[in-house]
């Protein structure tokens, strides 16, 4: 924990120093997530928008370093479809992701990325409903709740970039169990893909 605080740390000092090398993405995407219990596992469907700035490190290396807005969400039905569940998670997002990309002509490159990625849970809550009618609304973050905001993702893959535009992919892995409880170990991971531009 102390290592990744200080990762964020030394990024945030080179923002502040202005790093003439910075290049900056606003980049939008597809992002499901499963919620993996101890036996069992549940997804969701999952989408994100976010920005970020790219700084030079050395020898071609860099780090990208931002903040992303992720939405995670799902329905389900029982009883022909006369009883629904509609489960909704916002997230906020810091990740930190050392890349290296590898130049195939002039406009047109691959970057490899990996690192961690901060995420906190702002809201979450399951409404059922009987037919239009609303039975309960249950608050994941609430006093008798179990669930814990905070959370920590390992995340890799690679951006792919043509001239300004960007399309990248990967999987995050979440490396923190997110239920607070003795008895239930959950943990979260997801595929992503994305576009993005550069400004």
């Amino acid at each position: 924990m102390k290592k990744v605080l200080a990762i964020v740390a030394l990024v945030a000092a080179m923002f502040v120093a202005g790093n003439v090398q910075a290049q900056n993405m606003i980049y939008a995407g597809y992002a499901p997530e499963t919620f993996a219990y101890s036996n069992s596992s549940t997804n969701y469907q999952g989408l994100f928008v976010g920005f970020t700035k790219n700084i030079g490190i050395s020898h071609g290396f860099g780090v990208a370093a931002g903040a992303q807005f992720r939405m995670n969400m799902r329905n389900a039905s029982e009883l022909n479809g006369t009883a629904k569940a509609k489960s909704t998670q916002a997230i906020i997002d810091v990740p930190v992701l050392f890349n290296y990309p590898i130049s195939i002509n002039r406009d047109f490159s691959i970057a490899p990325f990996v690192g961690p990625m901060l995420s906190l849970g702002v809201v979450g809550n399951t409404k059922t409903y009987l037919g239009d009618t609303q039975l309960t609304n249950s608050d994941w973050y609430g006093d008798n709740s179990n669930m814990n905001r905070f959370n920590i993702y390992a995340v890799f893959g690679a951006d792919v970039k043509f001239s300004t535009f960007n399309v990248f992919g990967g999987y995050r892995l979440g490396l923190m169990d997110i239920d607070k409880s003795d008895y239930v170990t959950l943990k979260t991971n997801g595929l992503f893909v994305g576009i993005g531009m550069n400004f």
